[in-house]
Parts: structure tokens; C-alpha cells; sequence
């Protein structure tokens, strides 16, 4: 079945549309049957609506697919052509969408969207996207956009949902190149594929600087499963004409690496499906991407925040995957929703230092001061 039927019916189209940014995701307006919606912008995925709004709208039953998350969880989804939807006041004719069954879907919940408009129905399009003017731009004509081709890469359009892949140069201990996925909805700057790790490792290109049991990913599908993952210090990564050094990234389930929003901090950013090229008008030639970390990171437990993967040797014997966070300098977590924690700006945003109570897997209190600091 592709997903590819149902394109933009409007020849030598330009459109502007702005978006709203709510925690590194991409919120755009779509109208289906003359009412207003709010979609999430995902090239990393196709189209996906949720079972609830499928059965407001009319839509024609094509079949079902086993498909797979950002964290490599897998569910058959059915399939349907949707007979119109506008976006930016274009209009495209019998679009394909999976319909998500799941009966809690944090991604649609937290950020109060009915689906996702995704890679299979932009792929005759180009896709500018500016984040500091919170605008889209989708036309058809280059000559439309400010485009220097000196500096654009080579964009691959793989699978079926036609999802967009770069390659880009990685400089470790040796120099190589990787392939990754363009993917709009990924918060963040970049994630490295345990099987991509591997095949890096093969040829020495990185140190491992932890080593890590746990989960490190929330996607349409929920948390991530629990598994063994790495964090790596990548010294330089090379997208187009820009370096970003120092990047501190972990290893995901996912099958692909990904470049993430983080990436539209550092310049406008364009996808010619059309034309088969990607360009990044950065600001700067270099940018250095460090930052500081815990020893741990985070993830959704039981509708609460939690321990995700413990990295920091010196933390594995008071807290460990599961772990729920109950408290921050004072502030009870455990009334708060759990979308707080997803579509608000982080808690521990701000401070260097937190004082930290944690209610462990075994039902006992553990309350730790933990501090953030830069990788060495």
C-alpha cells in the first residue's frame, strides 16, 4: 500500500504559514470539512490521525500496517484516505493517514493535537521552516526561496512514507559519515541509532563515556523499553556547510539516527523533496552544542516523572530505572499532570543544583542533591 497517494491539486503554489513551538514541537493549523485543527508537523513520520478524530471526520477504509515508533515499538495502525485537507490554504485530494488505536497517547494528549501531518504528504512540496519568525513556507518553486545550492546537500527520500535522509560527516577518534533521518517531530539535536553506534564502534570512531540500563524515549507509541543504551561525546558532526562540536547524545532503539527541532536554533531550515535537496542557513560555521547534564536522564512512569537510564557510576547504587520523582527543591510532583512535564518548559531548566526525593521501585524514600555538569 503507499502512502503517497493524495497530493497538493494547486500548480505553482506559495504558501506562509505560522506555527506555534511548544516545547520543541511544531504545531500547525490544518482545516478537514471547514473546521480548524492543530496538527503536529512530523517528517519523521506520515500522517496519523487519533481514533476519536477519525470518527468525526469522513474517511474511506484502505487496509492496515505494522508499523513502528521512534523508540522501535511496533502496532498495526489502519489505514484511510482523508478526501481533503487544507494546509496553508492549499488542497490535497484523498490524503493517506494510519489511525492510531492506542487508548493514551501522550503526544496527542499532552499537546492537545488530533494527528500528525507528515513526510508522505509534503514529498512534492519544499518545506522551509524559520523559527524565529515561527514560520512555514510551502511552495513548489525554488526560485520562490532564497536557495544557495553551493551549499545544499543531497536529500534521499526512503521508504514508503518518502522520509527525508541526509548524509552528514561525524570526527571521533577516526572520521566517517552517517545517514540520518530529518525528523521534525524528534525534540532535541541529534540521536544516535544503537545500530548505527555499532557499526561506528566496529571502526573505533567514538569513546563510550557511560554505559547505561533504562529507557531514554517517549513516541507515539509511549516510553521507550527498557534496555541497555550508551552516551557518547560526539567532537565534531558536520550537517552542510556548519560544524557542531561537542555534542553530548545517546543511543536510542530507533533504526535510525535522527536530527532533531534543536537543529532550527541555529539557522532556517529547508527540505526540497521535490528537488531532492536539503540546505540549513546557519548563523554561525561552528557552533558548539555542550551542555551540562545529570547523571540521569528522564522518563514517563506510571503517569509520572521518573528515573529513565542512570549513567553516573556514582548514582547506581541510590537510584535506578523506575524511580519516581517526587519532589524538586520543595515543589511536590505528584499532583502535577504528567503533560506539565512534556508540553512546559523543564524544571530543572534553571538551577545547577537540585535537592531531589525520589519514591524507589521498592516503595522507600531516597532523597539525593544532584548537581549538572559538563561532560569531559
Amino acid at each position: 500500500m503507499s502512502f503517497t497517494k493524495g497530493l497538493v491539486t494547486e500548480r505553482n503554489y506559495y504558501s506562509e504559514i505560522k506555527f506555534e513551538y511548544v516545547s520543541e514541537k511544531i504545531i500547525i493549523p490544518v482545516t478537514i470539512q471547514n473546521k480548524e485543527y492543530k496538527f503536529l508537523l512530523d517528517t519523521g513520520a506520515p500522517n496519523v490521525i487519533s481514533a476519536e478524530f477519525a470518527k468525526k471526520i469522513k474517511t474511506k477504509a484502505i487496509g492496515s500496517l505494522k508499523v513502528s515508533d521512534a523508540s522501535n515499538k511496533k502496532n498495526t495502525l489502519d489505514m484511510v484516505s482523508i478526501p481533503l485537507i487544507q494546509f496553508g490554504g492549499l488542497n490535497f485530494k484523498n490524503t493517506t493517514a494510519l489511525v492510531d488505536n492506542t487508548l493514551k497517547n501522550l503526544v496527542f494528549d499532552c499537546f492537545n493535537i488530533d494527528g500528525i501531518i507528515g513526510s508522505n504528504m509534503l514529498y512534492k512540496s519544499i518545506l522551509q521552516i524559520d523559527l524565529k519568525r515561527k514560520l512555514i513556507i510551502l511552495t513548489d518553486k525554488e526560485k520562490r526561496l532564497k536557495l544557495d545550492k553551493s551549499k545544499a546537500t543531497k536529500l534521499s527520500l526512503l521508504k514508503s512514507q518518502k522520509s527525508p535522509y541526509i548524509w552528514v560527516n561525524i570526527e571521533g577518534n577516526k572520521k566517517a559519515r552517517e545517514h540520518l533521518l530529518i525528523d521534525t517531530g524528534m525534540k532535541g539535536f541529534y540521536d544516535l541509532s544503537k545500530e548505527n553506534f555499532n557499526l561506528l564502534q566496529k571502526n573505533k570512531v567514538f569513546n563510550i563515556h557511560n554505559t547505561g540500563e533504562g529507557s531514554n524515549g517517549i513516541s507515539i507509541f509511549g516510553a521507550a523499553e527498557k534496555g541497555k543504551q550508551y552516551r557518547i561525546i560526539v567532537p565534531k558532526l558536520k550537517i552542510n556547510n556548519t560544524e557542531f562540536n561537542t555534542i553530548v547524545t545517546e543511543t536510542t532503539n530507533d533504526d535510525n539516527s535522527r536530527i532533531g527541532t534543536k537543529i532550527l536554533n541555529h539557522g532556517v531550515l529547508t527540505i526540497d523533496f521535490k528537488n531532492k535537496r536539503f540546505y540549513l542557513d546557519s548563523e554561525k560555521n561552528a557552533v558548539k552544542i555542550n551542555k551540562k547534564h545529570f547523571g540521569f536522564n528522564l522518563t514517563i512512569k506510571n503517569d509520572n516523572l521518573a528515573v529513565g537510564i542512570v549513567w553516573d557510576d556514582s548514582l547506581k547504587n541510590d537510584i535506578e530505572f523506575g524511580d519516581e520523582i517526587i519532589d524538586v527543591n520543595g515543589l511536590d510532583l505528584e499532583n502535577i499532570p504528567v503533560c506539565k512535564f512534556l508540553n512546559s518548559e523543564s524544571i530543572f531548566k534553571k538551577d545547577i543544583s537540585y535537592d531531589i526525593t525520589f519514591r524507589k521501585n521498592d516503595g522507600t524514600i531516597k532523597k539525593l542533591n544532584v548537581k549538572k555538569s559538563y561532560l569531559k
